[in-house]
């Protein structure tokens, strides 16, 4: 019996978020005050302007905000270059927005004290978890209803995972091995490369990486 025959005991239950959005405690109006801040403000906030405000964004909220600082060039870009599908914790993205930021006010002290056009506000994401009414069972169901999922729900699931679960894995890979056994599989999803591709062509990977597993009946 392939994979795709076999039924999983527990089904893939695909989700989707309702978010809002809470100003927290603390705020910047110069860098030296973001950095402080960084060091202050809670896990929350990280995620939510590293990872919450990427969805279809290409800059975290921190470097777009500093594209309107005075005096600090090249700090954008430097923290915009930080790719938070590469952590596995908060504390670790944490640690490297503050060494980047410090970093360029001891090369470029001035900058540390302009104040910026606007504050920055800090922010943290409520999120609930909202189940849709698609599941999986087998591996064709599971395709079926990847090609019908919003871009949301398929962010959520393949990309922001990565930091959500702190695993080096998305959910799809982790149901794959643990539910159907497809351990190769679930590596090729790993290992698809999101650099430089829209969530459409990740999504288009993630199918034709299916399609072309001896496991899918023709």
């Amino acid at each position: 019996m392939t994979n795709t025959l076999r039924t999983a005991t527990e089904p893939f239950q695909f989700f989707t978020l309702a978010c809002a959005t809470r100003t927290a405690a603390q705020k910047a109006n110069t860098v030296r005050e973001l950095l402080h801040s960084l060091e202050t403000c809670s896990d929350g906030s990280i995620y939510h302007h590293m990872v919450h405000s990427l969805n279809g964004n290409s800059m975290n909220d921190f470097a777009k905000w500093l594209h309107g600082a005075a005096n600090c060039g090249g700090l954008p870009e430097q923290l915009a270059a930080l790719d938070e599908r590469y952590y596995t914790t908060i504390e670790e993205m944490r640690k490297d927005l503050r060494t980047t930021v410090s970093g360029y006010l001891i090369a470029y002290p001035e900058c540390g004290d302009a104040p910026a056009s606007s504050p920055f506000f800090f922010c943290e994401g409520l999120e609930l978890s909202v189940p849709l009414d698609l599941t999986a069972r087998t591996l064709e169901e599971f395709k079926a209803n990847i090609r019908v999922l919003s871009d949301e729900s398929f962010y959520l699931h393949f990309v922001a995972a990565n930091s959500r679960t702190e695993r080096r894995s998305n959910d799809f890979s982790i149901w794959l091995a643990s539910g159907l056994g497809m351990d190769e599989l679930a590596r090729k999803l790993n290992e698809i490369d999101l650099t430089d591709m829209t969530l459409a062509a990740v999504r288009e990977s993630v199918l034709e990486l299916i399609d072309a597993s001896p496991d899918v009946r023709e």
